[in-house]
């Protein structure tokens, strides 16, 4: 487990949403504030705005790679950067123990009947009891930490202590 981990975890239990868990986990390693990083990655949460598509927590994965390896001044990097993407969500699934990268998918492995709508759910104990999306931001910090290590090269951010 990473600092990282911990931190994604902790913004979580907080009632921050998985995708601002894990991109604010990062924040400071990646230059942003705080709230750059809650501001730049709110509507990735719960599945994309709610809609149980891609999970949130991977949806901060990808913001990271994309603020870390991306490069602005080259409009014909999108190649290099999602076989990036690709990879990360590869070593996802074979963490996160349901095979996916779907949120309805993770919330209905871990029993979870998962909702949609706009509205988001009061966050109370046994909202918590139930999902599995704070050990998931832990898993995508995790992962995080170690595909940065491990992917050295192509960085446009500068840097980066881990």
């Amino acid at each position: 487990m990473s600092k990282q981990g911990d931190a994604a975890y902790a913004y979580f239990m907080k009632g921050y949403n998985c995708s601002q868990s894990v991109t604010a986990a990062f924040a400071q390693q990646l230059g942003m504030t705080e709230e750059m990083a809650l501001r730049l990655s709110a509507g990735f949460g719960a599945g994309i705005g709610r809609m149980r598509e891609v999970c949130g927590a991977f949806c901060g994965v990808v913001t990271v790679i994309g603020w870390v390896y991306a490069d602005p001044a080259d409009p014909t990097d999108k190649s290099r950067i999602y076989a990036l993407v690709q990879e990360a969500a590869e070593l996802y699934r074979q963490r996160n123990g349901g095979g996916s990268i779907v949120c309805r998918e993770l919330l209905a492995k871990a029993g979870v009947k998962p909702s949609a709508g706009a509205q988001a759910q009061a966050r109370d104990a046994s909202y918590y009891s139930k999902r599995p999306c704070p050990e998931l931001c832990r898993i995508c910090a995790d992962l995080c930490v170690e595909f940065l290590a491990s992917h050295p090269e192509g960085r446009h951010c500068g840097p980066i202590e881990l």
